[in-house]
């Protein structure tokens, strides 16, 4: 659907306004504005479609923006500000071009009639599913401030746990790639200048020191032909984990490998309670919630457990029972969401569990660079017995000799 760029006037001697809005046709965009009871100064086409300007203009609302965006929205709607005034106000302070424009279509659209959340649906790569289930609860019951802050303070605690997630990658991160110098000097410099020695000596080359050198040789020789190799292998494998057999597989190993596997199950079971206390305290029907909860993690193996979820609540059961017959979920979490459902403070319940693994991220993550270091010293120490093995003990026998 291409994008349409709008000069408009409120009556003859209104306020200039300008724009963009998706629609299908250029008719169909002028028939829109003019129904909203604008004097249409200019309108054209930008020439481009929604998903390739995004590529083109690398469009992006970072996390941080929204959260903002957010906040002052609840602020502005809780004193009593129109919805319209608030989103024009919020597009006049916006840096952002791209939200900027994203703005003015909410204003559109809510101009137009439109609620606030099905012009929130229209932006589904800005305004997560959550994001909008959540708004639209809040306009049905009449608390859409009340869960506006409580959407900004949600979306706070996501962004400061991916932060901690990402910041605990660093140090492996920083481990590999040194690693993957320090083996480049070695075959692009180091043996090349001491193949000459060992040629000299005359000496027989033990196994390991011969693999190595040819190595070496083959690189330098073929690297040109290697590398495009190594990068297509790489592509080919990401192609297979996109399709359904091979993000099985992937989702698989994301949950299974030491240290890391643990700490995506916590994060998944902290964002998991987090939502569904959200939407739960929104006043979603559970079945709504259970679905919604699920496109925000993005796990097959998890999405295939949240379908057995669901039915299971639909043939009557309860969540807390649900949850107990699936393995990725642990026993904690169906016991505690049995008290809640027993107590009627399942939202209160889930917050508590949301926050013990929220701790628990924060735990793994302070203390990842210990966890790892036994693992990256046995990968350490074997290559630099390798080294040892294949180039120093050459060196030592030539030194030897020498001295003999």
């Amino acid at each position: 659907m291409p994008f349409f760029r709008y000069r408009v006037k409120k009556g003859s001697v209104g306020q200039l306004e300008k724009g963009q809005f998706e629609a299908d046709s250029l008719s169909a965009a002028n028939a829109r504005l003019r129904a909203e009871g604008y004097l249409v100064l200019q309108i054209k086409t930008s020439g481009t479609s929604a998903r390739s300007a995004g590529f083109l203009k690398r469009q992006k609302v970072p996390l941080k923006e929204k959260i903002i965006f957010t906040r002052q929205l609840a602020v502005m709607i809780k004193a009593g500000l129109p919805l319209v005034k608030a989103l024009e106000a919020l597009q006049k302070q916006t840096e952002n071009q791209y939200f900027k424009e994203v703005i003015a279509a909410l204003v559109t659209e809510v101009k137009g009639g439109q609620t606030l959340s099905k012009a929130l649906s229209r932006k589904p790569k800005i305004f997560s599913d959550v994001y909008t289930a959540v708004v639209k609860a809040g306009e049905q019951t009449g608390q859409l401030s009340e869960v506006l802050m409580n959407l900004a303070e949600q979306q706070e605690k996501e962004a400061d746990l991916i932060g901690k997630v990402k910041g605990a990658m660093i140090y492996p991160l920083v481990i590999l790639v040194t690693m993957i110098g320090v083996g480049f000097l070695i075959v692009f410099f180091v043996l090349p200048s001491l193949k000459g020695i060992f040629a000299d000596s005359g000496q027989e080359l033990p196994f390991l020191t011969r693999a190595l050198l040819g190595t070496s040789d083959f690189l330098r020789r073929y690297l040109l032909i290697v590398a495009p190799v190594l990068v297509g292998f790489v592509y080919a494998i990401k192609l297979w984990f996109g399709t359904t057999k091979g993000q099985h597989v992937y989702d698989t190993i994301k949950i299974s490998v030491p240290i890391f596997g643990s700490l995506t199950k916590k994060l998944y079971m902290a964002r998991f309670s987090r939502t569904l206390a959200m939407l739960t305290k929104a006043s979603l029907p559970i079945i709504q919630a259970i679905q919604i909860v699920q496109k925000t993690i993005n796990n097959t193996r998890y999405a295939a457990a949240f379908i057995r979820i669901e039915q299971a609540v639909e043939s009557g059961k309860s969540l807390s029972s649900a949850l107990e017959k699936e393995p990725l979920f642990p026993p904690m979490v169906a016991q505690l969401t049995s008290l809640g459902e027993e107590t009627g403070n399942l939202e209160s319940v889930l917050l508590e569990i949301a926050q013990f693994y929220d701790k628990e991220v924060d735990s793994i993550s302070r203390n990842l660079s210990t966890l790892l270091e036994p693992l990256m010293l046995i990968v350490m120490g074997i290559g630099v017995g390798f080294i040892v093995a294949a180039v120093l003990g050459p060196i030592y026998g030539l030194v030897q000799n020498f001295g003999g």
